[in-house]
């Protein structure tokens, strides 16, 4: 493909002022066409249910029911019912074109909600069997619930019409929900000929509230997702469009007067056992080398009073059992992402929760005991963490890459979490980490606060200042040749200065202790037609925060952007288009250039759940550095401009079929030679479930780099090229057990005669394979029996050869006394 000039961004400016006119026009003409002739169905001009406002009285019963879906026990006569007839997203609070109500009703130790969703076409509900938080997308029911009131964090209780549950925890205050905590409840969903119903069952004893035998007033939201053409949520509650706080809009809940946690402490012992493999590929006469291992440990949770919980483990198994989705790392410069999936760091972890990915548990790699308290009391929220780790990892960080750092030690990792909501508008927070060996340290603490000026406008900031000290000769694992991995090897060859550099040796070459600040400051704006974000941050060269997610360092940077939104009427092919613009800079702290990059992008979605969105940018950039001895960067590299244009599209294309895919085109930096290229990447993901118990999903990367051979021209342009395949088959028996294989797949072909300034392999490639079956009766209670193995193959393997294999199984089982 031909690069971008820089006239097209010109060009692509010119466009976005007619455009967004053009946009408020055609919106202002839909809107007077719709006074005056109302759409089949929807009447636009009647207003919100306005009882939706008032409070929900929520009754008392001694009953209790059988979760099956049936809806016949006695207790439902007794039950409140609230009809869901409010479109609040992408509508602006118009009536449902569907019925949905929800019954609800409490017996001291149990929330119960029932849902019946009626439904004109039933063949068309979007739901299937699979493991738990897998089918957000399909149609659902749910409950929100502020169970302290205070508008900072809900619990998030979804299931599909067969009784898939989903659960969150969403913090108002980072505006993010983490789904990958798991609560311990009950549910049932059932298709009927009318649409479907579900059960649900909500035990006190994983709520976290004040337990104090009088009258409670929890923040309550019941709610749909009922995704056709469009996704439509339909909800009790209307919200306004220019608070994009919608936690802070939900009426209360009251009644609860009977809730209690009961004997809140819940054991779960655990035994794993695997049959680990390997053996020397490079060697045809190499036989397998077995290493077997049976492990036990045990996890406590002690709910101390209805606000405060107690988490202690002691051997515990923390392997995520199932692996992580492959991702392609080549021509990438920082430290890849991976998600938390361990139950002890999940319980509770937003607590921790701060501007800065301070608590990054996946560092914290093979614990043999930890122990974690969080409470909260009326305006003050507190948690407390600390593991012994066998091993000791981190990342070592920097402004043009970073690379993770092993110590063969043991090493105490810990945080501390304050936060006091002074009241609707205001929070004030405190935070601290820890990591400490033998010979290393790092502390970390710091402030942060949230101050909301109006529904609309909200600033964030955070300080943080550091102390940490390295081993002396943690440079020597960075060093880029070989006379540092040999132990024999001479103390004089492998001395600071001999050493092949890359940039994290001078940034782990320090001696004796060190410090260092963070600092960050956001102000975010979000209404109905705009959102503006402005961001400020300074990292100083010696700030680690070695708990955390913080790759880069040595840096300052201010952003700006700014989004255009505009919304059809309900019976137009789009609902929602967004015309953004961005601006970012990104310097060292000593004010050298490093980045600086500008893009625009149009939105837009359309039917069958379909969205497309198209990204210009143009960037000036560095490479990396010259001589990477010395960590300046003004005439130590050179400076390019990339020309970029992203392209991505999805939809629904019918009830069983999902598909997506992401392009990108345009001018991209070669790293390894530190030149500019053209970069091809195309990714596209395809999710069929063929039957409502099998699932076929796979998501496929292709990425191609190429650049001018100077060198060797007859040899081509081509750089690399890399594929990556995530492959997942999954059979759902029921909500409680499934059998799922895993495949993922690499291949990454690089020539080595248009690699001029570093040694690669022509050829690297990778094949994962997991086979597994699950039986969970719920979060804690599981069982897994498994195999997965491991095949690679470079330039002095002819095939793909099986270099490690593993057969496991775990069974844990959740006891509460």
């Amino acid at each position: 493909m031909s690069k971008l000039s820089s006239n097209s961004f010109l060009s692509f400016a010119t466009f976005f002022l007619p455009l967004s006119l053009a946009f408020n026009t055609l919106s202002n003409n839909a809107l007077a066409q719709d006074k005056a002739e109302t759409p089949v169905s929807i009447n636009s001009s009647q207003k919100p249910n306005t009882l939706a406002l008032s409070s929900l009285n929520i009754p008392n019963s001694a009953k209790t029911i059988t979760i099956d879906g049936e809806l016949d026990d006695a207790i439902w006569a007794d039950a409140l019912v609230v009809p869901l007839d409010i479109v609040n997203s992408p509508w602006d609070n118009l009536p449902s074109p569907i019925k949905t109500e929800a019954k609800i009703i409490e017996n001291g130790d149990f929330l119960y909600i029932a849902f019946i969703a009626d439904d004109p076409e039933p063949e068309k509900i979007q739901g299937f069997l699979g493991d738990r938080d897998t089918k957000w997308s399909d149609d659902i029911v749910g409950i929100k619930l502020d169970t302290h009131n205070n508008r900072r964090l809900n619990y998030e209780f979804f299931v599909n019409p067969f009784g898939v549950q989903n659960d969150a925890i969403f913090n108002e205050i980072t505006g993010e929900a983490n789904d990958l905590w798991d609560g311990i409840w009950h549910s049932y969903g059932k298709i009927t000929p009318q649409g479907y119903q579900v059960e649900i069952a909500i035990p006190y004893n994983i709520l976290n509230f004040e337990e104090n035998g009088e009258i409670k007033k929890w923040a309550i939201e019941l709610l749909r997702s009922y995704p056709r053409e469009t996704r439509l949520r339909i909800s009790h509650v209307p919200l306004d469009r220019d608070n994009p706080c919608w936690l802070c809009q939900y009426p209360e809940a009251v009644g609860f007067e009977k809730a209690q946690t009961g004997n809140n402490v819940r054991v779960t012992p655990a035994i794993t056992a695997s049959k680990a493999q390997s053996k020397d590929v490079y060697n045809p006469q190499s036989a397998w080398q077995d290493d077997n291992e049976l492990e036990a440990g045990i996890d406590l949770r002690w709910g101390i009073d209805a606000n405060t919980s107690l988490n202690a483990t002691i051997n515990p198994d923390f392997s995520t059992v199932e692996a992580d989705a492959g991702q392609l790392s080549i021509n990438t410069t920082f430290s890849l992402f991976y998600d938390e999936k361990r139950a002890f760091f999940l319980d509770n972890s937003d607590y921790f929760d701060s501007n800065y990915d301070l608590v990054y548990t996946r560092n914290i790699v093979a614990p043999d005991y930890g122990a974690k308290l969080t409470g909260r009391s009326q305006k003050h929220s507190y948690g407390a963490f600390m593991t012994n780790d066998t091993e000791t990892n981190f990342f070592m960080p920097g402004n043009l890459s970073s690379d993770v750092a092993s110590l063969n030690e043991e090493s105490h990792s810990a945080a501390l979490r304050y936060r006091y909501d002074h009241n609707d508008d205001l929070s004030l927070g405190a935070i601290s980490t820890l990591r400490q060996s033998s010979d290393y340290h790092n502390y970390v603490a710091g402030f942060d606060g949230r101050y909301r000026i109006t529904d609309s406008n909200i600033i964030r900031a955070q300080v943080l200042t550091s102390q940490t000290q390295y081993p002396d000769d943690l440079f020597k694992s960075f060093c880029l040749g070989d006379e540092c991995i040999d132990d024999n090897t001479s103390p004089n060859d492998c001395s600071f200065g001999n050493c092949a550099y890359s940039e994290q040796v001078s940034r782990s070459n320090i001696q004796g202790e060190f410090s260092d600040q963070a600092i960050k400051v956001d102000y975010m704006h979000d209404s109905e037609y705009w959102q503006v974000d402005l961001s400020h941050q300074n990292i100083g060269k010696n700030f680690r925060a070695d708990l955390g997610y913080l790759p880069k360092i040595d840096k300052k940077e201010n952003a700006a952007s700014i989004t255009r939104l505009f919304y059809g009427e309900p019976n137009s092919l789009w609902q929602q288009a967004e015309l953004s613009g961005q601006w970012n800079m990104i310097t060292n702290v000593n004010n050298e250039f490093i980045e600086r990059s500008m893009d625009g992008s149009f939105y837009i979605d359309g039917p069958r759940q379909s969205a497309l969105e198209v990204t210009l940018t143009h960037a000036e950039k560095i490479g990396l550095r010259h001589d990477d001895s010395s960590l300046a960067i003004e005439g130590n590299t050179t400076r390019f401009t990339e020309n970029q244009v992203n392209i991505y599209s999805k939809a629904q294309l019918n009830p069983r079929l999902y598909m997506n895919i992401d392009m990108t085109f345009g001018d991209k930096i070669d790293y390894r030679n530190n030149r500019l290229g053209t970069i091809n990447n195309v990714s596209a993901n395809l999710t069929w479930n063929i039957t409502n118990h099998l699932e076929f999903d796979i998501t496929h990367t292709y990425s191609e780099l190429n650049a001018e051979n100077i060198n060797n021209p007859t040899s081509g342009d081509n750089v690399y090229t890399a594929h990556l395949t995530n492959l997942l088959l999954s059979y759902q028996f029921d909500v409680q057990s499934y059998l799922k294989l895993t495949l993922v797949y690499s291949d990454i072909d690089r020539n080595v005669n248009n690699n001029p300034y570093t040694t690669v392999s022509a050829k690297n490639k990778d094949l994962s394979s997991q086979l597994i079956y699950a039986y969970k009766l719920n979060p804690q209670t599981v069982f897994f029996l498994g195999y997965s193995d491991n095949s690679y193959q470079d330039d002095y393997l002819d095939d793909l050869s099986r270099a490690e294999r593993t057969f496991f199984s775990k069974i844990s089982y959740s006891w509460m006394p």
